[in-house]
Parts: C-alpha cells; structure tokens; sequence
C-alpha cells in the first residue's frame, strides 16, 4: 500500500469530524450578523414623549440579539427621570419594546425663568415649555431637600389652611411664602410646624371680621401668629 493511500483515510476521517462543526459555527455566525436589534418600540406614555426612552435604548441598535440583555436596557430606560418602572423584551426578529410607567407630577419648579415638572418626592422630571396649572415652586433650584420637604408636608399644610396651594416662594431654610388659592394676601409660615396654619387661619378670619384685610400674615414662630395690617387710608379718604 503506498503513502498517500494510507494517509487518505485519517484525512476523510478527520474531515467527517470537523467539517459539521465549521457548518455549525458559520451558520451561527451568520445569524447572530443578521439577527440583530433593527427597532426599539416603547409604550405607556401619557404625560411625556417616548423619544426619551428611544434614546436611552438606542445604544442597542445593531447589537445582535443574542447578545443584548433585557435587564441592561430596563436599566437604561430607568436612568429617564421621568420613567417610574419599565419591562422589556427583546424578540429574536430584532425587535425591542420597552413597556412602562411614569411619574405622577405634582408640581412645577420655575426657576430663571424656565419649569420643570415635579413630582411628590421632589424629583425634577422634565422641562415644560409653558407652565401647567401645578403648585408652583420658586427658589428651590439649589436647595432639592427642601423642595422635597415641603411636597411632604404639602397635605397637611393645605389641611390646615382650608385650602390648596397655588405658589411657593422659598424666604430661607425654614420659611416659605405661600399663596392659597382663597386667599388674596401671602402666608409665611415653616414647612415643618403646618401645624400652625389652623391658628393663622382663625387669626385672620377674626381680624378681617373687624378690620380691613391685613398685608400678611406669619405662622412661623410655634404658638405665635403675627399680623401685618394693612396702611391706615390718608386723612380724609374714607
């Protein structure tokens, strides 16, 4: 038997072994290069535009699908400020679709001139072309905690007082001017001792009961309601 003959049958042996890896691992990677996310779709949006979502995911575009994690993304989707909680799925046609929740805003932070939407924890949401009928909040660009320290403190501020807030005006670390929506004057008082809202309200309605509307009123010492009474007309003006 000469050399080459008995050569050929390793050869064809070693060929029969081998050659349905290659196939398996050519096909595979002619897969994974043609399955790959073409589309990123995203649902339940109310309040805000999906583009932002959109955006956030769009890094997965091209990546093959066997290769892109859905928790990764669910991730990216999250860093959204407005987002509250996303699923996602990605289908093997290429597909993304990111379902999920916004935030509920409660609020609206103006500050130089521009708003943000706000919401219960004081977290800034997303700007706003024109200014929504929302609490209105000034001053607190700088200062989030007290933003957030006032948005908890809201309901029991607006119990006490009788009536909704309308405008915010921070004064200081712990004085606000606040704006009812019955009321014409300012009321400074201290997020953290609403409790002495009910006490000013009393105190106005006995004031004006006798006298004219005062300038202001403050609630921001503990057991003290101070006045500030309107200017006594000129001599001879009734």
């Amino acid at each position: 038997m000469s050399a080459p003959h008995r050569h050929r049958h390793p050869i064809r042996r070693l060929l029969r072994r081998t050659l349905p890896m290659v196939v398996v691992v050519a096909l595979t990677g002619t897969l994974a290069a043609a399955l790959q996310v073409r589309a990123v779709r995203v649902s339940g949006t109310h309040r805000f535009p999906a583009r932002d979502v959109e955006l956030a995911l769009r890094s997965a575009l091209g990546v093959p699908t066997v290769a892109t994690r859905a928790g990764a993304l669910r991730a990216r989707a999250l860093t959204v400020p407005w987002v509250a909680d996303a699923a996602v799925r990605v289908s093997l046609d290429g597909v993304v679709t990111c379902t999920l929740s916004e935030r509920e805003p409660v609020a609206v932070a103006v500050d130089g001139g521009s708003g943000q939407l706000v919401d219960r924890e004081g977290r800034l949401l997303a700007p706003v072309d024109s200014i929504p009928p929302l609490v209105r909040l000034e001053g607190f660009a700088p200062f989030p905690e007290e933003r957030a320290a006032f948005l908890a403190a809201r309901e029991e501020i607006e119990r006490g007082w009788g009536a909704s807030v309308e405008r915010v005006v921070r004064l200081g670390p712990h004085d606000v001017e606040l704006r009812f929506a019955d009321t014409p004057l300012p009321v400074l008082a201290d997020p953290a001792r609403a409790a002495q809202l009910a006490a000013a309200r009393r105190v106005l309605a006995a004031w004006t009961a006798r006298r004219p509307a005062p300038v202001r009123i403050d609630a921001r010492v503990a057991g003290r309601v101070a006045v500030m009474p309107a200017p006594a007309a000129p001599e001879g003006e009734s």
